[in-house]
């Protein structure tokens, strides 16, 4: 009995021992993980293109990023991570350019406070790189940090960096909208949209036929880039052409103004959401869908492609809702290619439904599984 006993307390103890064992490497699994999320500056060992989330409990960021940190070799106290490579083909902006970009700005310290955020009305930002921004300008004190930015970028690119205080809020922060404490570092995710070398008007200064023209050229361009296959590059353009097509000018316009500009406006949106369907970025897809519908509520080929992305995220419910809405806004309710998609739903459907039930009679009727090729022709 004691020698039992002395086998059981060893056994014990060898269960504990291994417990300790699996939650410390399970710990250091965890650090791993996290360490690849932050990596330090200089670490070779980090890709130098990695991958890119927003954290599940704070969806509109701080953004993550595994890319290998490097110094820009502009100020000394920036630093990058390359989040999407852009055009090799491209020069990086100098100053005088005018340059279009996203951008999302956090505080980087505990609290992670969102500072500004473009990407939530979809329109690019329009900056005139190197150009003086007075103290007193609240709301482009931070601009020197974008043109630090772009100054190490290409058009098509989508970094994240870190930036010191003086090239953002300073030592005294800012008081009002946005509000930032004292000496404040920034993460800032920018994406350089596109660049134009030399050009220094803005376009709150433009008159509306110069806007047009440039939303027109822009949106020509993006079509031959795209039936020239060069996606990005179209892609690019496209959003060039909405860049200029703003929610402050649209709310100024009324009769043929504004149906022309929405004119320009919807199949902007309509062939950046193809683009955004080739290059799989189907979060992106949705979203321009949604604001092609914002213009044409009705419009088949938005509910359309829509539906594909949605197909596409595993969102086969709301896929479906769409693709019916296309159909039934269709010229007579009929077209080839949204019921291609619709079989292609039915065809998931029907396997996934057939594997669930393999699974299930396997559980409860295993005598089944055995009893050779009858069982299944129910699920042909």
């Amino acid at each position: 009995r004691t020698c039992r006993a002395g086998m059981g307390d060893s056994g014990a103890a060898d269960a504990a021992a291994s417990r300790a064992e699996s939650g410390s490497t399970a710990s250091s699994r965890a650090e791993v993980e996290r360490a690849r999320w932050d990596p330090p500056l200089g670490d070779d060992t980090a890709p130098l293109v990695g991958e890119w989330k927003y954290p599940l409990d704070k969806p509109h960021g701080p953004v993550m990023c595994t890319s290998r940190r490097v110094r820009t070799g502009g100020h000394p106290g920036v630093d990058k991570q390359i989040m999407r490579e852009g055009s090799a083909a491209e020069r990086t902006p100098k100053d005088g350019d005018t340059c279009f970009v996203h951008y999302d700005m956090w505080q980087l310290n505990a609290s992670g406070e969102e500072v500004w955020r473009t990407r939530r009305e979809s329109e690019p930002h329009q900056i005139v790189v190197g150009k003086a921004i007075p103290a007193s300008d609240g709301k482009r004190r931070h601009h020197p940090a974008l043109y630090e930015c772009v100054r190490a970028m290409v058009p098509g690119e989508r970094a994240l960096f870190r930036v010191p205080p003086e090239l953002c809020y300073g030592e005294a922060g800012n008081f009002s909208f946005p509000a930032v404490p004292p000496n404040c570092w920034m993460l800032v995710d920018v994406e350089l949209i596109g660049a134009k070398r030399g050009e220094t008007m803005e376009r709150a200064d433009m008159l509306y036929e110069e806007r047009i023209e440039r939303v027109k050229s822009h949106r020509t361009k993006g079509n031959e880039l795209f039936r020239g296959g060069d996606v990005a590059a179209a892609a690019r353009e496209y959003e060039m052409s909405l860049s200029f097509l703003t929610d402050d000018m649209m709310m100024q316009l009324f009769g043929a103004y504004l149906d022309e500009a929405e004119g320009e406006k919807l199949p902007a949106h309509l062939n950046l959401c193809a683009c955004y369907l080739k290059m799989e970025r189907h979060h992106d897809a949705v979203d321009q869908t949604n604001r092609a519908l914002g213009v044409d509520p009705t419009n088949a080929k938005a509910f359309y492609r829509r539906g594909k992305a949605r197909r596409a995220l595993g969102q086969d419910q709301a896929a479906r809702a769409d693709l019916l809405k296309s159909l039934g806004f269709s010229e007579g309710a009929s077209d080839p290619a949204i019921e291609r998609e619709l079989a292609a739903l039915d065809g998931e459907e029907r396997r996934s439904s057939h594997a669930r039930r393999g699974v299930w009679r396997g559980l409860f009727d295993p005598a089944d599984d055995a009893g050779g090729g009858g069982a299944g022709e129910d699920f042909a």
